[in-house]
């Protein structure tokens, strides 16, 4: 837990960073390994730091995009690195993180597919439409 701690403060101190995106990864890496582990004595608190990093990230991430800001491409697939860290992981995601990839999945389109015909645009807004789609079935 302890190690744990140690890189998911470094990761939000340097949120936008390369460096930042490890940290998280690797402190959610050692939080899952406690908080799957039900005989673990710490293991409802890795879920409930899980949970709280998750929150974070997320609202820095929903910051970022409120902003007004024409956000560049490394930005965007910076931030969408972010969220996807939590993933699979089984800590509790606010219930707009869906919502928030979809987002930036769009601004990364209107950006890769510029200059292009919009009728290609459109086809890729077609198929994330259909992917968000399937995602969101239960």
């Amino acid at each position: 837990m302890t190690e744990a701690r140690h890189h998911l403060a470094r990761a939000e101190a340097a949120l936008e960073t390369v460096e930042g995106l490890g940290h998280l990864q690797e402190g959610l890496e050692l939080l899952e390994s406690v908080a799957g582990d039900r005989d673990a004595k710490h293991a409802g608190l890795a879920r409930r730091l899980g949970a709280t990093y998750a929150k974070k990230v997320h609202e820095h991430v929903q910051r970022e995009l409120a902003s007004g800001r024409n956000l560049p491409e490394h930005v965007l697939q910076h931030a969408f690195a972010l969220v996807r860290c939590f993933d699979g992981k089984g800590f509790e995601v606010p219930p707009t993180s869906r919502d928030t990839k979809i987002e930036l999945v769009r601004r990364l389109i209107d950006i890769l597919y510029e200059g292009y015909p919009e009728a290609l645009r459109q086809r890729a807004y077609e198929e994330l439409a259909e992917i968000a789609r399937e995602s969101g079935k239960d």
